[in-house]
């Protein structure tokens, strides 16, 4: 268009003077004309041509500007549903988060409910024991009185024979002497009888007292159990429920709580050696008082050893050797058992004295080691499990060391309860000889036969007691590879110490994978973990079940005590029952 408008211009220009010429140029006029004819329709043959190109060139502008709007459209489109998904990501997390700390809650619900259930259990152990104790006194009341009251029954009867003999001496004096050799001897009979009554009755004591220890091991061995999964009552709360630290807190807690159980084991074991020295010295002294009574009686009986109505006859020196062979014997295992007590306590001491030096020398150091090795988990990764590791190994090895050292210490003091029974059964033989001259055809034969089998009785009663209270461990306490376990997977699948900080800008998309699958892993552990707790809480209301059953035993005997002959189906015994507790 711009090269056509100035076309008619120029043409018009060059006309205007050749205007006055056309009448006389008829040839040339008709020569311009086609020729403009032909400008014109290059002219316009150009402008179709530009005109199409200005068409090509809108439509491959309204092409580009589609396929750019559709790749828009396209990203915006993906990064809606990338932002979908991690919407639905969040709200799948939240709900994990959400339930976790609901399950932690109920978690904490059940540890008060347990500790207060421990607290309430503790308060009734308390009261079974005072009303065992007042029981136990009330016995040995009734004991002193049914004693008094045999004596004073038996001092009736020989007052009734002595006016029965005063009646018959009157009549001659050959019967007189007779009355008095046979009063003297009846008073040495009845004084005979005495002693062998308050013997009787100091063994139904011995055996009364000893299940009445037995029971009370029991009721300690279950104690003991309670307080090895759920601590102490009066216990602080460990360090991983406190602060929510790692597992090697927990770790340390639980260490700390067997220590203090091994330690209250040696205390134990130390009281019954203490019981049992106790015992060997009131032995001896009997022992000593059965040796002059003996020797008195003796020396007493010798001018009358040629009379024929002698109970000992002509046989007296065969019984006063037997008899010392016996105190020899008896002697002999008095020493047996010096040296059994001597040995055990230097065990205690060397038991003592580990347990103190684990108590007070690789604690603190443990501690500083775990609090470094924590550290370099979080900063520096690759230094903090080495150290808790290599501490723990070692606080778990002096643990087994110590509880191999109280097995053999509990079964010395087994051996030596075993040897005290000996020693008494054996007094008591030499008392009954020495009081009543019983005589037998063979005595070295009949003693050693009934030594044989006291003895025997006496092992296999001692070997069920000890199954009893020392049963066998199959597998350790409290879970101790449970918590070890978790542990290693704790460490292993953290993340702190897999991954480099150097190595945090060039993570791609099989890191992403595998750290998903960790922190699935790590939340399978937790699950693990909520039903162990779950699982030792289920033992606990079993435990309690136990001990309300025993307690509740306990106190039925002990009203029957004190009640003498009243019925024991009328009493209802005043206890916490697990509806009550719950």
């Amino acid at each position: 268009m711009s090269q056509a408008l100035p076309a008619p211009g120029t043409h018009g220009e060059k006309h205007k003077p050749s205007s006055s010429a056309q009448s006389r140029l008829p040839g040339t006029k008709d020569v311009t004309e086609e020729d403009l004819q032909r400008e014109v329709e290059d002219l316009r043959s150009e402008n179709d041509y530009l005109k199409d190109e200005v068409d090509e060139l809108r439509a491959e502008m309204e092409e580009m500007r589609d396929s750019y709007l559709e790749e828009e459209v396209y990203q915006l489109q993906e990064l809606r549903r990338e932002l979908d998904r991690s919407n639905k990501n969040c709200r799948i997390l939240q709900y994990r988060l959400r339930k976790a700390e609901q399950k932690s809650l109920r978690v904490a619900q059940t540890g008060h409910v347990a500790k207060d259930v421990s607290v309430r259990l503790h308060n009734e152990l308390e009261s079974v024991e005072d009303k065992r104790s007042r029981a136990e006194d009330e016995n040995e009341l009734l004991r002193q009185k049914i004693i008094e009251v045999e004596i004073s029954k038996q001092a009736l009867h020989n007052e009734m024979e002595r006016t029965k003999e005063t009646a018959l001496r009157r009549r001659g004096s050959r019967e007189t002497f007779k009355d008095k050799k046979s009063t003297s001897q009846e008073d040495s009979a009845d004084l005979r009888c005495q002693l062998q009554f308050a013997k009787e009755e100091s063994g139904l004591m011995r055996k009364k007292m000893a299940k009445l220890g037995r029971e009370k091991d029991e009721l300690e061995q279950e104690l003991q159990k309670y307080k090895s999964v759920y601590g102490d009552v009066d216990s602080p709360l460990p360090l991983a429920e406190c602060s929510g630290g790692g597992p090697h807190t927990t770790r340390e807690a639980e260490l700390r709580l067997r220590l203090k159980l091994v330690e209250e084991e040696a205390n134990i074991l130390g009281r019954k050696i203490v019981e049992l020295e106790v015992e060997n010295r009131s032995l001896r002294a009997e022992n000593e008082d059965i040796r002059c009574q003996y020797e008195r009686d003796c020396f007493g009986r010798e001018p009358f050893s040629s009379m024929p109505s002698s109970p000992y006859g002509g046989d007296a020196l065969e019984s006063a050797s037997e008899l010392r062979r016996h105190l020899q014997f008896v002697e002999e295992e008095a020493e047996l058992l010096r040296r059994s007590i001597s040995e055990i306590e230097d065990h205690n001491r060397q038991l003592t004295s580990e347990l103190n030096r684990f108590k007070f020398g690789p604690t603190s150091s443990s501690g500083l080691v775990g609090e470094e090795g924590s550290e370099g988990g979080l900063f520096k990764p690759g230094n903090g499990g080495n150290g808790n590791g290599s501490s723990s190994g070692m606080m778990m090895e002096e643990l087994k060391s110590a509880r191999m050292q109280i097995n053999e210490l509990s079964g010395k003091v087994m051996k030596l309860q075993y040897e005290n029974r000996v020693l008494m059964s054996n007094v008591q033989r030499c008392d009954l000889a020495a009081h009543l001259g019983l005589r037998t055809g063979s005595p070295r034969d009949s003693d050693a036969e009934s030594d044989g089998g006291r003895r025997e009785a006496a092992e296999d009663e001692e070997a069920r007691r000890l199954l009893l209270l020392h049963p066998k461990r199959e597998g350790p306490i409290g879970g101790e590879s449970d918590s070890e376990d978790l542990f290693e997977k704790t460490t292993t699948t953290s993340g702190f110490g897999s991954i480099k900080p150097s190595d945090g800008s060039e993570l791609s998309a099989t890191d992403l994978a595998n750290r998903r699958r960790e922190e699935r892993e790590s939340f399978t552990n937790v699950k693990r973990e909520a039903e162990r707790l779950g699982k030792t809480v289920d033992r606990l209301i079993t435990d309690t079940d136990s001990l309300i059953f025993e307690g509740r035993l306990l106190v039925t005997t002990g009203e029957s005590l004190e009640g003498g002959a009243a019925p024991e189906t009328n009493r209802t015994p005043k206890f916490w029952t697990p509806s009550t507790l719950a």
